[in-house]
């Protein structure tokens, strides 16, 4: 963080890139202590896997507060270009300033922060029309800032994703860790994927039951030998509730199960 804060200096604006899934957990309070009196751009990608109903009434309140957030499954080109086109417009104090001398504006620095996993380097190769960032399906692959060329008037610094220090509500811990977000073996598989497994059933019970072709009734232990059940997941003879549990935390986060978010 402290040498985020000193490479922000050399920026104009940053672009926070959040979860449409999580649009509240999934944006770090601390991004905006970091961030104040910049230029400020919100992406929320994923917008394919989110629930639409509960994204556009999620999507209101921050612009309430006057952000104007902008959504897209960030592996579709066209989102890339109108990006790069919004930021390429985007009006700093120092633009104003070289405008009113009547100098060519100068080229604009912006920095893409966010959580782990949540898009940024899809994000920067949709912006740069070619592989600049490397992507993988894992938290933590960013490790330093890099300074990418976007266009002849915008670069981008590509940086390490960040989570708070400590988080007060642990059910954000779990829903970011379900995400993807937070890396799946520091925390219990039975305790995560029960957070989920309950999660779904008092938010989207036919999402499972269509799924899997299953009853909810019985407790978690028992759902999850249905699961394993009914895709035939067997272990030495006996249902592999295991393989079961993470297969629905894989399926969640691959958006097997429908689009569903975990806001409300």
């Amino acid at each position: 963080l402290k040498r985020m804060e000193e490479k922000l200096k050399q920026c104009d604006g940053v672009i926070e890139i959040a979860d449409a899934r999580a649009p509240f957990s999934s944006y770090p309070d601390s991004l905006d202590k970091l961030t104040q009196n910049k230029v400020k751009v919100i992406v929320f990608s994923k917008i394919d896997l989110a629930d639409p109903v509960r994204f556009e009434k999620q999507k209101k309140i921050y612009e309430q507060k006057g952000i104007t957030p902008f959504a897209y499954d960030l592996r579709d080109p066209k989102a890339g270009k109108e990006l790069k086109k919004y930021l390429t417009q985007v009006k700093t104090s120092q633009d104003k300033r070289y405008e009113k001398l009547g100098f060519p504006l100068p080229i604009k620095r912006f920095m893409v922060l966010g959580i782990p996993n949540v898009g940024k380097s899809t994000f920067i190769n949709s912006l740069a029309g070619k592989k600049k960032a490397a992507v993988e399906n894992r938290p933590g692959k960013t490790r330093a800032e890099t300074l990418i060329h976007v266009s002849d008037k915008v670069y981008i610094f590509d940086a390490p994703g960040i989570l708070e220090p400590n988080y007060e509500d642990k059910k954000v811990v779990a829903k970011l860790a379900c995400l993807g977000s937070v890396k799946q073996d520091i925390l219990p598989l039975v305790a995560l994927s029960d957070f989920l497994l309950d999660y779904l059933k008092e938010f989207y019970p036919e999402n499972l039951k269509k799924r899997y072709s299953i009853s909810l009734e019985g407790d978690d232990e028992e759902v999850f030998t249905s699961v394993a059940l009914s895709r035939q997941f067997l272990k030495e003879g006996q249902a592999d509730s295991e393989r079961a549990r993470n297969t629905l935390l894989f399926e969640f986060r691959s958006g097997q199960l429908g689009r569903i978010s975990l806001d409300e």
